[in-house]
């Protein structure tokens, strides 16, 4: 198995994001703090996954026993993969915050969304980022042997920001990031008509990002590269360099906080009767 998600704290965030599924569903609290004892026995359970992944929906850096799940993996040997809103609260925003993330991570992503949807200003959210790319390059200019997260951008393309992905795109070549997941913003059935009209990108928007969003200094990939058949899971498409794809969601396991499993976690699949 190659991913272990653990969404730690769903209901737990610093800034808003209305794109969220649980907003969407219309239920955005309710699930509750994964207790450490559901996150250890998953990652037990598990013990051949390459990576972890705290949260998703809901700010991972927020979660109250992030401390001791950063420690267990680190015991194990087991890379996180995290997702911030890029706020990095409390001690994270320090140097040696940052820098502890960098060693414990295999890759640090940075949603744009906290800016997006008014959460944390654009200046704001730019200045943490380069922060993180000039902790992170001090570290491989002091110790060239030690492994160092790279940065990541996660961006859900919608129809506000899509005219300015060419220039977040030239922005994140001059700062140094690794790779962007350029992700089509998702909908689930239940998703309110006000929502659709706000965010969905016009017709014929992502067949023209696709041709336009490439790099030769910043790695581009996510589900803008993919093309989802009707209901099902199965996924094909092409990398920028033209290199097939395989479904995302394969060999991928999400727990929840009170320890169920979702072996799926495409969410027009597992919410589709949601209303």
């Amino acid at each position: 198995m190659r991913r272990l998600t653990l969404l730690t704290n769903p209901d737990t965030c610093n800034l808003h994001c209305p794109l969220c599924f649980l907003n969407q569903r219309g239920v955005p609290s309710g699930f509750g703090v994964m207790p450490i004892e559901v996150a250890r026995r998953s990652i037990e359970k598990y013990a051949g996954v390459r990576e972890v992944i705290p949260s998703t929906m809901g700010e991972p850096l927020l979660y109250s026993h992030f401390d001791e799940l950063l420690e267990l993996c680190g015991s194990l040997g087991i890379p996180m993969n995290l997702t911030t809103n890029g706020s990095f609260p409390k001690k994270w925003g320090s140097d040696e915050g940052l820098k502890s993330l960098l060693l414990a991570c295999i890759d640090i992503k940075v949603s744009t969304l906290s800016y997006e949807t008014g959460g944390l200003p654009e200046s704001k959210w730019k200045a943490n980022v380069e922060r993180l790319l000039d902790v992170r390059r001090l570290l491989m200019e002091n110790d060239s042997l030690r492994a160092v997260a790279t940065v990541s951008l996660q961006v859900t393309l919608h129809r506000k920001n899509a005219d300015f992905a060419p220039e977040l795109l030239r922005w994140a070549e001059r700062v140094g990031i690794n790779r962007i997941k350029w992700n089509p913003v998702v909908f689930l059935g239940c998703a309110s008509r006000e929502l659709r009209e706000r965010f969905a990108l016009p017709e014929g928007a992502v067949e023209q990002l696709r041709t336009v969003l490439h790099s030769d200094r910043v790695r581009c990939e996510g589900s803008l590269h993919f093309e989802v058949r009707g209901g099902s899971c199965a996924v094909s498409g092409k990398d920028c360099d033209g290199k097939s794809l395989e479904c995302p969601f394969a060999d991928e396991v999400w727990v929840w906080p009170d320890g169920h499993e979702d072996h799926c976690p495409n969410p027009r699949l597992r919410w589709a009767s949601s209303r």
